[in-house]
């Protein structure tokens, strides 16, 4: 058994030994490196940095909503087709790009494109927009204040009553050309004269008389539409002229009155009508036929007398005759060319004069026909108490919409007042209507920032 001091010995031994192992390093000559600190911090950072980087990657790839499309935005998801127009955070479905225009405040509309996904979480309000509304709108670029023609196709589109069917044409090239002859039509109320921009109704007692004194004895007569008829300007009826108290005499002449009188010298075709009161009024050419078809039956043709026989005698300030009525001699247009009628608008002024197709196209198909990609923005302007003034939109369809609210309306949907052009009212008419462009119809039920205000549209 040890006794006390060997025990303390080995105590002694065994602390030795192990202070000798802590200062003497390793066994061999090698020491032991002490870990470096920054090691772990380092690759942390590195983690850290790749971490970012990636998600920046995955970003760039799967890109988020942008900024502000929240409010005041067309949003689109492009892998369903999906519209909406955002109003404060909330996602209205729209019927169309025009309603979405009309909704966003003026000078604030702007396009997002994103996933169906992306906006599962928005909050979801309910549909809003104009059913019926133009999905698309012509550019100012393409906008057709001119070129318009309504042409009578004439072959294979009569209806039950042989009524010529109508093709209207909106067209940067003109369909038709302006024509200096007369076209002979007949609607249910009668037969009319059209010339240049205005119809003259033919007396119904005397129709073929009075066609064939006007030299359209051998036209072709074509049965027309009212509302094709209605876009030239009415005229006053061409019919025999009978003079009142024809045979009278005349003070102090020889002449008696509702007498013709062709001064000698003068051209062929001057002549005067003499009237109750001793004036002369001219008599045009068209007009002398018409009179030779009532009082001249009486009194015979014009009477060539010396200047001087006349020459006490005044100039009537009216003719013989309507006003309105032509005043050279017409020619029918041909028979094989169609009819139609121009939209012009001469000194801001806007009317119809009569031509004749010269684009096969004009003529190929009754309906509408307009350039692709273009339209129209008009105000419709009749003829004096006639005029509506209202404000239409045509889009590539060829429907007329209305468009009301003014030029903020015009505003929202990219366009200023200088944009419109001007046709009548006859020729909307003519054309199919679609509903009204409004902002109040297309905010119906939903909550707009409008200048700084907040309104509930479609109140009122």
């Amino acid at each position: 058994m040890a006794s006390k001091k060997d025990l303390i010995e080995a105590q002694t031994f065994s602390r030795r030994r192990l202070l000798t192992a802590f200062t003497s390093g390793a066994p061999g000559g090698k020491e032991l490196e002490p870990t470096k600190p920054m090691r772990g911090v380092v690759a942390g950072l590195a983690l850290t940095a790749l971490v970012v980087v990636g998600g920046l990657f995955y970003g760039f790839l799967r890109p988020g909503l942008p900024a502000g499309w929240d409010n005041n935005r067309l949003v689109v998801a492009e892998d369903t087709g999906a519209r909406y127009v955002s109003v404060g955070g909330t996602l209205h479905p729209v019927a169309n790009t025009t309603s979405a225009r009309l909704i966003v405040p003026a000078g604030e509309f702007d396009v997002v494109t994103t996933s169906a996904g992306r906006l599962a979480d928005a909050p979801l309000g309910q549909p809003v927009g104009i059913v019926g509304a133009p999905d698309q709108l012509p550019p100012t670029d393409r906008l057709l204040g001119t070129g318009w023609a309504a042409c009578l196709v004439l072959e294979g589109t009569e209806g039950a009553a042989g009524v010529a069917g109508v093709a209207t044409t909106l067209s940067a090239t003109a369909p038709a050309v302006a024509t200096d002859g007369a076209a002979v039509v007949r609607t249910e109320a009668g037969t009319a004269v059209l010339v240049g921009g205005t119809s003259f109704p033919v007396d119904a007692d005397g129709t073929d008389a009075v066609l064939r004194a006007v030299g359209l004895g051998d036209a072709d007569v074509r049965d027309v539409t009212a509302a094709w008829l209605r876009l030239f300007t009415p005229g006053t009826e061409l019919s025999a002229i009978v003079v009142r108290d024809a045979g009278g005499t005349v003070e102090g002449t020889e002449l008696r009155v509702g007498q013709v009188v062709h001064p000698q010298g003068s051209p062929a075709t001057t002549r005067f009508l003499v009237r109750e009161d001793g004036s002369l009024a001219p008599l045009s050419p068209l007009a002398y036929q018409l009179y030779l078809l009532g009082t001249g039956a009486q009194l015979g043709e014009a009477l060539d007398v010396p200047s001087a026989a006349i020459a006490a005698l005044k100039t009537s300030p009216t003719p013989a005759g309507a006003a309105d009525w032509p005043t050279r001699e017409i020619a029918p247009v041909p028979d094989a060319d169609a009819p139609c009628a121009l939209a012009t608008d001469a000194d801001g002024e806007p009317g119809t004069v009569l031509g004749v197709a010269s684009d096969d196209a004009a003529v190929r198909t009754v309906g509408q026909r307009v350039d692709h990609g273009a339209g129209a923005l008009v105000r419709a302007g009749g003829r004096g108490a006639q005029s509506s003034g209202g404000l239409y939109l045509v889009d590539a369809t060829g429907t007329a919409f209305p468009v009301v609210g003014g030029a903020d309306t015009l505003t929202r949907l990219g366009y200023a007042t200088e944009d419109v052009g001007g046709v009548t009212d006859a020729w909307i008419a003519l054309l199919p209507t679609g509903p009204v462009l409004s902002t109040e119809v297309a905010t119906r039920g939903v909550t707009v920032a409008d200048a700084g205000a907040t309104a509930e549209a479609g109140t009122g």
